[in-house]
């Protein structure tokens, strides 16, 4: 195998399939990239048996050939050497890398040890989705998912593909992040739990890339129960997640009694504020206080060993006053990753579920469950 290529070319897929091999793991072959060179292209494969990754980059190929090399290593050694030249030989069971200044030899495996991973050729996508959509929903949902494994199930993300739109669902059982996209090509219906770690993958890849492709094409592989993600040059594979994701639509709330036109710095600023003493609250709780007589948010924490605090801001308030309780943290994170300064805040009682909204954008929604006051 013998070929030349762009150090920046070489840099920047080597960097996109390294983020996916295993870290500790029982084969070692799983902390390789996968390279072979044929037809033309240079073909680079990873995978940690949960994720993989498969691009292709254009090279001068001189000798085809296919074999494996430590990835983390080679990416580090290509991130170093200035944009040039690569020429890369391999003698034996030697990668041998080298520019105008600067060599390295790294070990191999045999590339037959490789697993097997599967791709698509001929086959419609299931859908295809605008990127800069794709990239909105994964930073709208994926932070609401859960972070164990005691519910499988609730440590992904569900995509639900029905009447020309896709929804992306997350929930981790305290709170419940919706955001749906409008496609113009694709199946009538069809739903899927992907791993929450695939979508942030997918999300780093297409800000990884300049390139003119605007859409994510999205296939399933049902015989292997898997999902490809391809954008551009490169094909993400994942498995999905098997199990029955909760019936989230019956508890969305159809209605509401109070509704909040809210700013969102000034939500931030008086959670920073209230944080000070709710951080120290078991469940990080923080009381809100919505008067529709004065317009206002009252926010305030109470810990009796450590003091209490307050802190309101002005809004649009329609409907009942209401006390309600819910942690800072949570509130904390929905608002950042909004990216809007206009949201809309709905409840109607103290033991329900509270909405946040964006005022404009009937896109997304997401609730939140109370604490007890």
């Amino acid at each position: 195998m013998k070929f030349s290529c762009n150090q920046d070319t070489f840099s920047k897929y080597l960097n996109i399939v390294s983020r996916v091999v295993a870290t500790k793991p029982g084969l070692p072959i799983l902390s390789n990239v996968y390279f072979e060179s044929k037809d033309g292209k240079l073909i680079l494969k990873t995978t940690d048996l949960e994720l993989s990754i498969t691009t292709w980059i254009g090279a001068d190929i001189k000798e085809d050939g296919a074999v494996t090399v430590p990835a983390k290593q080679l990416a580090e050694f290509v991130n170093s050497i200035p944009e040039e030249r690569v020429d890369v030989d391999v003698v034996k069971e030697s990668f041998n890398i080298s520019t105008k200044n600067n060599s390295a030899s790294f070990n191999t495996i045999p590339s037959e040890d490789f697993p097997v991973i599967p791709s698509v050729e001929k086959e419609e996508p299931l859908v295809e989705i605008k990127k800069e959509d794709l990239v909105t929903a994964v930073d709208r949902v994926a932070f609401a998912s859960a972070t164990d494994d005691i519910k499988p199930v609730l440590t992904g993300v569900k995509i639900e593909i029905e009447d020309g739109v896709a929804y992306f669902v997350s929930t981790d059982g305290l709170r419940l992040s919706r955001q749906s996209v409008k496609i113009s090509k694709g199946v009538s219906k069809k739903s899927f739990l992907v791993p929450v770690r695939a979508l942030l993958e997918l999300s780093y890849i297409i800000s990884a890339l300049d390139t003119d492709e605007e859409v994510v094409r999205i296939y399933t592989i049902d015989e292997k129960n898997q999902v490809l993600f391809r954008f551009a040059d490169v094909d993400l594979i994942s498995r999905i997640i098997d199990g029955e994701f909760p019936e989230y639509r019956q508890i969305i709330p159809t209605g509401y009694k109070t509704r909040c036109f809210l700013k969102k710095s000034d939500f931030l600023n008086s959670i920073k504020i209230i944080n000070i003493i709710a951080r120290s609250v078991l469940g990080n709780k923080m009381i809100l206080d919505i008067s529709s007589e004065e317009n206002r948010i009252l926010l305030s924490a109470v810990q009796s060993d450590l003091g209490k605090n307050q802190s309101n801001f002005p809004c649009k308030v329609e409907g009942e006053s209401i006390k309600i309780a819910f942690s800072a943290k949570l509130l904390n994170d929905v608002l950042m990753h909004i990216d809007s300064e206009d949201i809309i805040f709905e409840c109607s009682e103290a033991t329900r579920p509270g909405v946040f909204k964006i005022d404009g954008d009937d896109s997304f929604i997401h609730l939140v469950m109370p604490m007890m006051l």
